[in-house]
């Protein structure tokens, strides 16, 4: 009985070793069926990140290499006013060294396996175009540019001008700005008593107010632009016999044409406008017109300049017709050279100086203007 009793003991005991072998090698291969399941799920969600970034990298890269040559077009269109920007811009705000060296080390990235960005990225549902690439108003924010400038030179004083384009058509874009004036010379005025009998003028309501809009039309890969706009104006000035009685909105009209280059090397504006009174009196109109020629650093292989182009700058104001006193002529005709500067944060500051050849206004002439671009 005893010895019974020890040998089902023995095989009991071989039974449970056994068992314990069977359910070791069981938990083995369910862990291994396991950790392989997961590894490859690791794997795939590594895979679709990686995927993710390239295409990022891809995008990153398109939009760095466009910077250049877009950068050029809106130096062309809306640093130089969407033609009517009269800062007369032709600044190319350039990249910050520190964004050139990340361009490049974009560029020894591997390229993206053909996974497109559209379906990395969705737009937002329901935003507007200025949260949003697509949906809300159906407008693309990439196609909008402009900026505002704040500009004074020695005749018409202090101006604030707001310039901006949305493309419509591969090389067309639509146009339009706001010109505010700020000299009370152009607005109500009024003659009060100086010391010892003079006579001071002074003034300062109905400022002259401009805003218009227009086709910007693309050539030669951006580097040309021509930009007719139509723009109302709305102040005392044009229209009143006695400039400043009578302050009107849609006091006069101004059709202008702005031709605009830049390449590489130069660049260069024209600028025509014609400042036509169209209510009561009809006063007077005038004709302003300038011409801008430069070059830039990389003709002479500059390199690390914030200089963007010098040149020589012509403008010229006339008094074209004068309905009541029948006075004509030319206002100022200035020449002289500019500088221009492109500066971090999208700033572009210019300066030119020079000489009065009519000498009425004054022998010599100033005009200086920084613009923030976005």
């Amino acid at each position: 009985m005893p010895l019974k009793f020890g040998t089902n003991n023995s095989v009991n005991r071989g039974w449970i070793s056994g068992t314990k072998k069977l359910f070791g090698l069981f938990l083995f291969l369910v862990t291994a069926c396991m950790s392989s399941a997961v590894l490859a799920k690791t794997d795939s969600e590594l895979k679709k990140r990686l995927e993710t970034l390239e295409a990022r990298i891809l995008e990153l890269e398109a939009r760095l290499e466009s910077k250049g040559g877009q950068g050029d077009r809106n130096t062309a269109s809306t640093d130089h006013g969407v033609g009517k920007e009269k800062l007369h811009d032709t600044v190319t705000v350039q990249s910050s060294a520190s964004s050139a060296q990340t361009g490049n080390e974009f560029k020894k990235k591997p390229e993206a396996v053909g996974t497109k960005v559209a379906n990395v990225e969705k737009p937002v549902g329901g935003a507007g175009w200025q949260d949003a690439d697509d949906g809300g108003h159906g407008l693309d924010r990439k196609k909008f540019h402009g900026g505002v400038t704040l500009k004074q030179d020695a005749f018409f004083g202090f101006q604030t001008i707001l310039d901006a384009e949305y493309e419509v058509l591969d090389n067309i874009d639509f146009t339009f700005y706001s010109w505010l004036w700020t000299s009370p010379n152009f607005g109500r005025s009024r003659v009060v008593s100086g010391p010892n009998g003079t006579q001071v003028d002074a003034g300062g309501n109905g400022l002259w107010t401009e805003v218009g809009m227009g086709l910007n039309f693309h050539f030669l890969n951006h580097a040309l632009s021509i930009n007719p706009q139509i723009g109302m104006l709305n102040g005392a000035l044009l229209s009143s016999k006695i400039v400043g009685r009578g302050i009107r909105a849609a006091e006069g009209v101004v059709p202008s044409m702005t031709i605009n280059y830049n390449d590489d090397h130069f660049t260069g504006q024209a600028y025509l406008a014609y400042y036509m009174a169209i209510r009561d009196e009809r006063a007077r109109d005038f004709i302003h017109n300038w011409i801008s020629l430069g070059v830039k650093p990389a003709l002479f292989n500059f390199k690390n300049t914030p200089v963007s182009s010098v040149g020589v700058h012509w403008e010229h104001l006339r008094f074209h017709k004068d309905r009541i006193e029948g006075n004509t002529g030319t206002v100022y005709n200035w020449i002289g050279p500019y500088i221009e500067f492109a500066l971090p944060m999208n700033l572009a500051l210019r300066f030119a100086a020079g000489a009065d050849l009519k000498g009425d206004v004054s022998k010599e002439f100033y005009q200086a203007s920084i613009k923030v671009h976005f």
